[in-house]
């Protein structure tokens, strides 16, 4: 019977997560001081009603957020000798709200779902990151990033290098490559499809960066 892995297995848990009525600046400063890539917006029921991004915070509402941002930062001493300068328009972004940037219709995944599922999503939507992880009365359980599909087949101590020149040496580190991924398929009761799934890898994080993944899995 053949094992598989579930997006419970690799999903973030009790994420952070705003809420619609929160600023755009308070969502902005835990994107920041936490690198998320992304946040999810729930409401007060914890269901998902949103999703907040990088992407997001530069593409919507640039005109107002991002420039006076920039303009902010870039004449700081000026700013201080007369903030009425950019007085109104900090003004407009202290109460934009999360609501008015998020995407109102992020993609999901339940937590029961195969890990392939979410290969695909990333792979298909290269501006997805997070998505959030459902449970099946819909409320959010976990988020999982492009990060935390990568990082469970990263091997640990990888060599710089392998040479493709010296095949009884490459053997060696396919047989330990296969015995340190049996070990966490034991460990998180992941599946047997390892080279179908790698595929899915490469097509998410590109041709050369996905074969260099593959070799540094074989160290």
């Amino acid at each position: 019977m053949n094992q598989k892995l579930y997006i419970k297995d690799i999903m973030t848990v009790d994420p952070v997560a705003v809420g619609p009525e929160d600023s755009v600046v308070y969502a902005a400063r835990i994107l920041f001081e936490h690198n998320f890539n992304g946040l999810p917006v729930v409401n007060e029921q914890k269901e998902v009603v949103g999703i907040l991004t990088e992407y997001d915070l530069i593409s919507k509402g640039g005109d107002l957020h991002m420039s006076t941002l920039i303009n902010v930062l870039g004449n700081l001493d000026t700013y201080k000798k007369d903030n009425s300068l950019v007085k109104d328009e900090l003004k407009r972004l202290l109460i934009l709200k999360v609501k008015d940037v998020m995407n109102i219709d992020p993609l999901v995944v339940q937590e029961g779902d195969l890990i392939q599922i979410l290969a695909e999503i990333f792979a298909k939507h290269h501006r997805v990151n997070p998505v959030p992880v459902l449970d099946k009365n819909k409320k959010l359980v976990g988020v999982v990033s492009r990060f935390d599909l990568v990082k469970f087949f990263v091997a640990e101590n990888a060599a710089n290098q392998v040479d493709p020149g010296q095949p009884a040496v490459l053997d060696q580190k396919v047989a330990e490559f296969i015995g340190n991924f049996e070990k966490k398929i034991l460990f998180h009761s992941t599946h047997t499809g390892l080279w179908s799934f790698l595929g899915f890898v490469v097509a998410l994080v590109g041709i050369s960066i996905g074969l260099a993944l593959i070799l540094k899995f074989l160290a």
